[in-house]
């Protein structure tokens, strides 16, 4: 597959973590203010191409993602009351007028620092991903669906924002889908813990198959990287999590990464919500 058909597109060095070929046992613990893997990874140096003069040419169904303004009524995006109560409206309707769906459910926020203290945050997710696992998704998106209902179509998306100072340290990096071949990724476990468990003594899982799971990634020259240097806090970026329609764009792996080019950076601080989009 090919991505958005540009010359020389600008961009910076990074260096990303894809999964190792030889990783088997792949697990992300979460936890209130932290998160441990058993996944190990093979980090690779890439370039992430500078998607602003070329937004126009990405879109949820084309490239799986898509920038857009929007300006919130949120004062403050560490207040858990108002992202609860306002914020969680506010990207409800986002999302159903963005998508046209019947029916938006809220899956809940998660905010990240790229800071020493995270008072309750997560860190950066510092690998190549994505939130749904394909395997994982129909009972995921079946569970969701308001009293059961039947769905022809549904679409489980992430609205990410940054509300620090740009430039920031650790920007969101996109992944063309349109250089991703459908059969990549393998599933990582997705576990949430009271407290992280000793990396030198994980407990075994009866039935990893029953757990919730996301996708990681090897690495694959042809994949083409986006992202949008300086974001402000009214700019959002809309991308897939899982698409049911699999005739378009219905994934786009992600990872946040260090910019280790660009002067005057600010720690990262961001929060991201996830939703299900439903059409009957």
């Amino acid at each position: 597959m090919n991505g958005v058909n540009v010359d020389a597109p600008a961009g910076v060095p990074a260096t990303l973590n894809y999964l190792a070929p030889w990783s088997t046992r792949n697990r992300l613990y979460v936890a209130q203010g932290g998160h441990m893997t058993t996944t190990q990874y093979a980090p690779q140096t890439v370039t992430i191409n500078d998607g602003r003069p070329y937004r126009d040419d990405f879109s949820l169904d084309s490239s799986g993602f898509t920038l857009l303004e929007h300006r919130s009524i949120v004062t403050d995006f560490a207040d858990a009351t108002q992202l609860d109560g306002v914020y969680t409206a506010e990207v409800t309707d986002l999302v159903r007028q963005v998508t046209d769906a019947d029916e938006v459910v809220p899956l809940g926020w998660v905010i990240r620092r790229a800071t020493k203290e995270l008072n309750g945050a997560q860190p950066p997710a510092p690998d190549v991903h994505v939130d749904m696992h394909p395997g994982r998704a129909d009972a995921r998106l079946t569970a969701a669906s308001p009293g059961g209902r039947p769905y022809r179509r549904a679409l489980m998306t992430s609205l990410w924002r940054t509300f620090s100072q740009p430039p920031q340290d650790w920007p969101l990096a996109i992944l063309d889908y349109r250089s991703v071949d459908d059969a990549e990724g393998e599933p990582n476990l997705l576990l949430f813990v009271d407290q992280l468990p000793d990396p030198d003594d994980v407990p075994d899982i009866d039935d990893p198959d029953s757990q919730p799971a996301g996708s990681i990634f090897l690495h694959r020259p042809a994949h083409r990287w986006w992202y949008f240097p300086g974001m402000r806090a009214d700019e959002i970026l809309l991308f897939k999590l899982h698409d049911t329609d699999h005739s378009i764009a219905w994934r786009a792996p992600h990872t946040a990464f260090h910019d280790q080019t660009t002067p005057g950076t600010h720690p990262r601080e961001s929060v991201e919500f996830r939703t299900i989009a439903f059409f009957y």
